[in-house]
């Protein structure tokens, strides 16, 4: 006989949005219990220690300077935080030529840069004029939500050229997908969400500031340690069946008989539930709609960060390659030197066909051309393909294609009866990050606890 549980809300998902819902649901003095499908919490955030104990990150693992939410659940569980490391020169490698600089503008033609800053300063003029918890309400909405972002960057005035490749790298790097297919309003309220392109484009000041001392899923695993004999692993969720005063969560092996629930999974995997009542047609498309891209993150461990010592940052960037967008992903210590390699859409899909020898082998001679010889010799190498995970599905976070936001947006926060939604792609503030998902989980549970 399949086990039962009585409890007053059935939390889905133990990733950040979930776990914070869980944790703050138990202090609200509600009996929670979490089914996670996976054998480990944190979601989209995987802290896996090497086999010298030290914490690597290979999801989510940067805090900007406002992600107040993460910082005080931080605080809460006793988990510090530490700059990410930024002294020493930064590389872009066009073609042939390598160009070292330092701050944030590369050394491209004064044209090149001036049409960048010229877009950036637009961008962020039109995001101003996207209300936050509401951006379908904007006045321009249905004129930006028609349009994607590819064709947005085709008009921006940015020169062709590097200048051009490195912008749409970066816009890239945030959703991922296909800009083709990446509405120009959701590239708004993403700006919105977190104050300017220049934030989610930056290291200080920015979404890159700061890494989590124990890796990011330290935080999440010290709230785990806190609910106890709630959580419920490798406990993927088949069913939601609503009554009028409760909810049925069923695994299969294990049903929670709840008064409420929380769905916290990416909204692509959402359609793999079977509701009853079944979703409306509505919900269906948003979910299906909203999916995340491709995205690669190697992380290349050496006994050292060599690069510290020869005057580099570890930040480095060559838009199409195997290794588009490098930092330093150390831990504070210093020891070993880690550098965290991504790759974005189609360059993650085109580098993941090659085996895995040759793909080992472009990211190393990469980093060699950039670093120097020592780049050549890791210790470790451990890549994660995050669109292959069953789990996710992709990263960071799901992109809503044109027209999808405007006319289903309000259904990303709106209960469905007795079911609340959270996760990051749910977030107003922070839409996208880890402290977005905080956040929302934070938002889900008082929307429970206001109704008890």
């Amino acid at each position: 006989m399949p086990e039962r549980i009585d409890a007053d809300v059935c939390v889905v998902g133990a990733g950040y949005a979930g776990l914070t819902a869980a944790r703050r649901l138990s202090q609200g003095a509600k009996s929670v219990v979490v089914l996670e499908a996976r054998d480990r919490v944190g979601g989209r955030i995987w802290t896996q220690h090497l086999s010298d104990g030290a914490a690597v990150d290979r999801g989510g693992a940067w805090l900007g300077p406002k992600h107040d939410a993460i910082f005080g659940l931080a605080r809460e569980v006793g988990v510090s935080t530490y700059k990410t490391w930024v002294k020493g020169a930064h590389l872009l490698v066009d073609g042939e030529r390598t160009r070292r600089y330092t701050g944030l503008i590369p050394k491209i033609s004064p044209l090149a840069v001036v049409t960048i800053a010229l877009a950036q300063v637009r961008l962020d003029r039109m995001a101003k004029k996207v209300p936050l918890e509401t951006p379908w309400t904007a006045k321009r909405a249905a004129e930006w939500d028609a349009r994607s972002v590819a064709w947005w960057i085709e008009r921006s005035g940015i020169t062709a050229g590097i200048g051009r490749d490195l912008f749409e790298m970066a816009v890239r790097g945030l959703f991922t997908g296909d800009l083709n297919d990446t509405s120009f309003l959701h590239l708004l309220f993403l700006v919105r969400a977190h104050g300017s392109i220049n934030t989610l484009f930056s290291i200080e000041g920015g979404s890159q500031e700061n890494m989590v001392e124990g890796g990011a899923g330290s935080i999440a695993r010290r709230v785990a340690d806190d609910l106890g004999d709630s959580m419920r692993l490798s406990s993927p969720v088949r069913s939601i069946t609503q009554g009028d005063d409760h909810v049925l969560v069923d695994t299969g092996a294990l049903t929670v008989s709840a008064r409420h629930a929380v769905v916290t999974v990416p909204p692509a995997l959402a359609v793999d539930i079977a509701f009853d009542p079944v979703l409306p047609d509505d919900r269906l498309t948003l979910y299906r709609s909203a999916v995340a891209g491709p995205e690669s993150k190697t992380l290349v461990v050496y006994d050292e960060p060599f690069w510290r010592a020869d005057g580099f940052s570890g930040q480095t960037s060559q838009p199409g390659s195997a290794c588009e967008v490098t930092l330093d992903a150390s831990p504070a210590t210093g020891s070993p030197g880690v550098i965290a390699s991504f790759a974005f859409g189609a360059v993650a899909e085109r580098f993941d066909a090659l085996d895995p020898a040759e793909r080992r082998r472009a990211v190393l001679d990469a980093l060699t051309r950039r670093l120097g010889p020592r780049a050549a010799s890791p210790v470790e190498f451990i890549e994660t393909a995050w669109w292959a995970e069953e789990w996710t599905r992709g990263c960071s976070m799901a992109h809503l294609p044109p027209g999808i936001l405007t006319r289903y947006g309000p259904l990303l926060r709106e209960p469905f009866g007795r079911v609340h939604w959270a996760g990051t792609e749910t977030s107003t503030t922070s839409h996208g990050a880890i402290d977005g998902a905080v956040r929302s989980g934070e938002r889900a549970a008082a929307e429970i606890l206001d109704r008890s």
